[in-house]
């Protein structure tokens, strides 16, 4: 029964946010001086260093050799099992909120943001401008160095994230895998969902590997009683609903909920398969 609420609840959601687009329509707010926020938990997240960069860097997602390959977008909203993505909904002096650690990311340079559309795009000009997305996003920035205000990041109305997993099998290795992508969060804003943007996760996950996940995780293995959020996400850790395959938008094919919330169950219980799949192809190895 709970499954079937997530279900409902999700093409609730899905409904407006895939509709919406990144207009904000109020201005942003004029500050006499912008302060410059140093030593946040978000700047001790994101100053990395270059063993821990090379470390990553070597275990990014490589697809040279795959051989078949699926691509399903999921819908993460605020429930129980997500509190990862969402909490706290303001950083504190310990715990890094994650949207916060990407507009930190993305206002310094460090990673590109790009253009939300129902497909991640890469290409250089669907990349963001990182003043431009902080202005739609009423963050009042300084012109110069682009140093905002903590308070003016709208972490707590971000309602639910957008991720791209990829299945797929590589002949060179003989496994199958799942590895998450992309990622968008979308924030609910006057009866309004708004995808925001789309970050590549390999490059944010260096980042994300040292913010650590509020969330204990003792009962999945004791060795990650203290995740960070980079296990969470890679792991899958989460629980979201289906509202894409490839290119094609499930709503649109089933517009009926009941069809639609059935259509997700086929294609959760074909991903069953063919992960068992996976695993027995690993096992003959």
């Amino acid at each position: 029964m709970k499954y079937l609420v997530s279900l409902f609840l999700c093409s609730l959601f899905v409904s407006g946010s895939l509709i919406a687009q990144n207009k904000a329509d109020n201005g942003p707010r004029i500050l006499d001086q912008v302060d410059v926020v140093t030593n946040t938990i978000e700047d001790q997240v994101t100053d990395i260093s270059t063993r821990e960069l090379h470390v990553m860097e070597n275990s990014m997602n490589d697809y040279s050799s795959t051989i078949w390959s699926r691509e399903i977008f999921r819908q993460l909203a605020d429930i129980e099992g997500n509190e990862t993505f969402f909490w706290p909904n303001r950083s504190s002096e310990t715990r890094a909120n994650l949207f916060s650690i990407l507009i930190n990311l993305i206002s310094t340079n460090t990673v590109k943001a790009y253009k939300y559309d129902a497909y991640p795009d890469e290409s250089a000009y669907m990349a963001l401008d990182s003043k431009a997305l902080l202005y739609e996003n009423m963050i009042t920035a300084d012109s110069a160095s682009l140093a905002y205000k903590m308070e003016d990041v709208p972490s707590d109305k971000i309602s639910h994230y957008l991720v791209k997993e990829r299945w797929y099998f590589d002949i060179k290795t003989f496994k199958g895998d799942v590895r998450v992508t992309h990622i968008c969060p979308v924030l609910f804003e006057k009866g309004k969902y708004y995808p925001l943007f789309w970050v590549a996760f390999d490059d944010v996950s260096v980042y994300l590997a040292r913010a650590k996940s509020p969330v204990a995780v003792a009962h999945i293995t004791p060795v990650l009683s203290n995740a960070s959020i980079f296990d969470i996400i890679r792991n899958r850790w989460y629980r979201g609903c289906i509202y894409q395959v490839g290119m094609r938008q499930l709503s649109r094919y089933f517009p009926d909920m009941t069809d639609l919330i059935n259509e997700r169950k086929r294609i959760e219980n074909e991903l069953d398969y063919i992960q068992a799949k996976f695993y027995a192809a690993q096992n003959r190895r």
